[in-house]
Formats: C-alpha cells, structure tokens, sequence
C-alpha cells in the first residue's frame, strides 16, 4: 500500500521507518530542505556539531522508543545540566529549595516544604502559592514574580494566568536536592548527532524522500473534506504539520510563536557554566542561551553558543512553538474534530496535536499512529 507522510521529524521520521519495515511504500516530504524537524543539526568550521533550532537532549523511560532508536546510533550516555539566572545568579535547573532559600533568604525552606506536602518529590509554583504556611506562600510569590511572569512573558508574550496550567507544570520545584535535570532511565545521545540518526532511519528502499517540498504541492482539501491529489495519489495520508493552514483558517489562525537565533564563538573563559541557561530577566532579549562545547565529541579551546529571541510568528516564520490558551485549545479541538472526519487521512505530532511533546513523545507518537495506520487500512483491503 501507498502512503504519504507530510512532515520528515520526529513523528513522521519514525511513523515511516515503521511503515517501511511493514511493507508500506512510503512518500516523505518536508517543506525544508532537511530532514529531523526542529532536531537537525550540523558541523561548524571549528568541527563542533551545534542544534540547529535549540538544544535537544534524548531521554526517556519509554522502553519501546529505545528499543525503536538503538539501531540508528552510536549512542553515548548523556546528562544534561541545566541551569536559570536569577537575581544576576545562575542557580541549577530544576528548581529547588535551594534556589527558593535564595530568593527570600529563609534557609529553613526545605524542612517546611517537606511537612507541608509530605510524600511528594516535587510541587508547582502554584501550590506554593496557595499555602497556608506564610514563608512558603512568600517563596511561591518571589518565584512567581522573578521567574514565571518574566519569562512567560518573553516567551509567549502572555502572563502565566492566561496560558494552561499544563504549561507552568513543565517547570516543577523539587523539595530535595536533584543534581540530575533529567530523572529518565534512559539518558543518552547520538554520537554523529540527530541528523545522522535521522539519515539512518530512513534509510530505507521502501521510503522515497522529497525535501522543499510543500503538502499543498501533493493535495488540497476542499471545503466539503474531499482530498484531491495534484500528482500522484495514496492510499492514505500522515499528516504533521498544522491544521490550521491545512483547512485554510477554516476557524480562525492558531497562535504559535517563532524564535530568532543569535551564534557566537567565545574563548573558554566566556563559555556557560551549563550545557543551557535560562534568562527570565525581561531587560534580556534572550529566553535561553546554549553551550554546545557540552556535546559529546566537542572539544576545543573555544565555544560555540546559541542564543534564543523569542519573536511574534507570521507566516513565512518557523512555528517553533504552540501557544495553549483555553481558546487556543478550543479552536484546535474543531480542527482535530475535522481531521478526524475525513477518510484515510490521519494526523499525529506536536503540530497537528497543538500539544508540546518531548522527543520521545513524538517518536513513540509515530510509532503508535503507524500501527493504526496499518491496522486500520490493511483491514479494509
């Protein structure tokens, strides 16, 4: 059987490695003239291999997904360290006690947080914040103002209150000391990085890769949900990209915000004191600045370091990111209710999910919408 698959990251990448492996001819087209999504990644002329669009480290405790990417390595172990600047300070990411006792000077933070929310490894801002303990309601506040409304800020141009609380929880305080960022059982990173990682898994008689290619260059769909090909025509679609623009903005534009990047190679003196740093600080223009000198197989005496600039997206611009509003989440459930209506026509990933996903998420995604894909058609036939 025949199928296009719209979109060669994460979820599409996997979703037709899968498929291919089934027996499936696979069409994989990418609007961009590389494959790995936001993952892709190169060499500079210093021989360091740098992210392209932001740092990506592969953890996961999902064994089918490391089962699935094994292959395409080498793989080395890797421990992500991360930190935020806070009041001129850089304190360890996640969160913790010990940047709270120095946001409000109260050394005895751990011991009350501890017999407040007795059982629990972490709590969010906004349980701090709704505590009857006033030290900890004051830690919740500091945290809230330096860090949550400041960034978010920057970050989606919105304050915390107006996005889902989902959003805040990706940012928990542990009570106990973590010296990992990451608690996953699997840590690791390609050696020769994601975009050898990504040429090995479509590596693949049963895929046919088409890069700078559009999905409205292959079909478009009518406003009666009919699909019509412009060139050759499929047993089916894997879709990716974002519903909106697919359906023509048939209920309003989703918000998403783009991001600007900004390389700089400074000697080691000038280098991070982490592999990523976060900048809540609005007088800063940049969200996270990152220290690829900390990649596996990066040596040398100088580092290469990326900054992020949040910026408003328009067309034309990358949407890095989904903005989750409740009414962002409301319009994107109408395109996600029209999808779903539509014959052999099939949509998976952060894009076309309107959901933010870690990598894992969106690989075990693919693969999980494959096995749909061919269950589902294959019992047709």
């Amino acid at each position: 059987m025949k199928i296009l698959i719209v979109g060669a990251g994460c979820c599409g990448a996997s979703a037709a490695r899968s498929l291919a492996e089934k027996g499936w001819d696979i069409t994989l087209i990418d609007r961009r003239a590389h494959i790995g999504g936001n993952t892709y990644d190169q060499y500079n002329e210093c021989g360091q291999l740098y992210h392209c669009y932001g740092p990506h480290v592969f953890f996961t405790n999902k064994e089918d997904v490391w089962s699935f990417l094994l292959p395409f390595g080498p793989w080395v172990p890797y421990r992500s360290m991360v930190g935020v600047e806070l009041n001129g300070q850089i304190h360890p990411m996640p969160f913790q006690t010990s940047t709270l006792s120095a946001l409000t000077g109260n050394t005895h933070l751990q011991t009350e947080l501890s017999a407040e929310f007795v059982g629990r490894a972490s709590v969010q801002v906004y349980d701090l914040l709704n505590s009857k303990n006033p030290a900890i309601r004051q830690a919740g506040i500091q945290l809230y103002e330096k860090d949550c409304v400041p960034y978010n800020k920057k970050q989606w141009n919105l304050s915390p209150d107006e996005l889902l609380t989902e959003v805040l929880a990706r940012a928990p305080v542990f009570i106990q000391p973590q010296e990992q960022f990451r608690q996953e059982k699997w840590q690791y990173m390609p050696l020769l990085g994601f975009t050898d990682l990504f040429l090995k898994m479509l590596n693949h008689s049963n895929i046919h890769l088409k890069l700078n290619t559009n999905a409205s260059e292959c079909f478009t769909v009518s406003e009666t949900n009919t699909i019509f090909w412009k060139k050759d025509s499929y047993d089916c679609i894997l879709y990716t990209g974002t519903l909106d623009e697919l359906f023509s903005f048939r209920f309003g534009r989703l918000p998403y915000r783009s991001l600007q990047f900004k390389a700089e190679q400074v000697d080691g003196q000038n280098g991070l004191p982490y592999f990523a740093v976060y900048y809540p600080d609005e007088r800063l223009p940049y969200t996270r600045r990152t220290d690829y000198s900390y990649l596996p197989g990066n040596g040398g005496c100088s580092h290469m370091i990326i900054s992020e600039i949040p910026v408003e997206w328009r067309p034309g611009l990358e949407p890095f990111y989904v903005i989750r509003t409740a009414q962002s989440e409301a319009c994107s459930e109408q395109y996600r209710k029209l999808a779903s209506t539509i014959p052999h026509f099939y949509f998976s990933g952060r894009l076309a999910e309107f959901r933010y996903l870690n990598m894992d998420d969106a690989i075990q995604a693919g693969l999980r919408i494959a096995e749909q894909i061919d269950r589902a058609e294959t019992e047709r036939v």
